[in-house]
């Protein structure tokens, strides 16, 4: 498991490795309310690693990341509130930095729920043969979590100097939650969360300025201790009329989780022989409301239109409470008859 997830995100093609990047879904295969793991406050480390091997178990991946994630880890140490919705997703009511423009007081130090939470990953460690992969977020992505995306846009165009700041105070944090897993043998690689590093939201100019110019910053805080590293933006990079391939290159990510609307043939003409890839059927629609033939045909798609390059099969994104665990056991049986040679 662990062996074939690593030969594959190095760059070879021959293991055909699930990476599903379960967040908060285990919750709703274990039947458990999200307040039993975390609530105000409170995160319950063991809990949250029976529900991460519970599904990995249900689903036979690969890899796991090492908790059931939440914005709340960074977002109540800095003095921000956050939504708890009892069989929901934990969501931030207030970011806690929204307004600041001085960050040098701020300790970076992982401190309250984020330490049960690294705690977490080191029970994940001793529970399952899978690899354990560290989640955290891309540059703009933690920056729009700590101080809104709305103002995270407006520094972009306004306050240069103040973003640089918050960036370099984010990876600083970034740093210390890497140092600690990575010092508890916890983890064998990186994956970079970037939905809000995204050339849509910000233009092609802020996304290579800013999000790549750091994006390759964060890349090292994993490759600097000799972990690979998986970046995942979102947004229009590969399509008929776009390759920002170069980009993707530039960031130094040793993979590319591609995410909806990926025309695969143009990142892969673009991309082969430069980083591996993951990525797959797209939650929504396809998981959230397709029906199985429309489920086994996406996934066929992807397998078969990735079989001649370094590829990890997941879903678009991480999956969360709510997609339909019939789907994903339709999706994780197609992907393991492809791969036995059965379709």
């Amino acid at each position: 498991m662990r062996d074939g997830f690593l030969s594959a995100l190095r760059g070879d093609v021959t293991p055909r490795p699930v990476f599903l990047r379960d967040m908060t879904l285990c919750m709703d295969l274990a039947d458990v309310d999200t307040d039993s793991v975390l609530s105000k406050g409170r995160f319950d480390a063991g809990q949250s690693a029976r529900c991460i091997v519970g599904f990995s178990r249900f689903t036979g991946q690969d890899a796991v990341i090492g908790c059931c994630h939440s914005p709340a880890f960074i977002v109540e140490q800095y003095g921000g509130e956050m939504k708890y919705p009892k069989r929901g997703i934990t969501a931030p009511l207030t970011h806690p930095l929204n307004g600041m423009t001085d960050f040098s007081s701020l300790d970076p130090e992982p401190r309250g729920i984020a330490l049960d939470a690294i705690e977490s990953y080191k029970i994940v460690r001793g529970l399952t043969d899978a690899a354990v992969v560290a989640n955290v977020t891309g540059p703009l992505t933690k920056a729009g979590v700590l101080a809104g995306i709305e103002n995270v846009s407006m520094m972009c165009q306004t306050d240069t100097d103040v973003l640089e700041e918050l960036i370099s105070f984010c990876r600083s944090n970034t740093e210390s939650v890497v140092d600690l897993m990575h010092r508890d043998g916890s983890i064998d690689a990186g994956l970079l969360a970037a939905a809000t590093d995204n050339p849509d939201l910000f233009g092609e100019e802020v996304f290579e300025s800013v999000s790549v110019r750091h994006t390759k910053g964060f890349v090292n805080i994993f490759k600097s201790k000799g972990l690979p590293c998986i970046w995942h933006p979102h947004g229009e990079l590969f399509s008929d009329k776009k390759d920002l391939g170069h980009l993707v290159e530039d960031t130094g990510c040793d993979c590319f989780h591609f995410a909806e609307r990926c025309d695969i043939r143009v990142m892969t003409s673009s991309l082969k022989g430069k980083v591996s890839f993951m990525g797959g059927t797209d939650i929504v629609p396809t998981l959230m409301t397709g029906s199985e033939e429309e489920i086994r045909n996406e996934t066929e798609t992807y397998v078969r239109g990735l079989s001649d390059v370094p590829y990890i099969f997941s879903a678009s994104c991480s999956l969360h409470r709510g997609v339909p665990l019939e789907n994903i056991r339709t999706m994780t049986d197609t992907v393991r008859q492809l791969n036995s040679g059965r379709v």
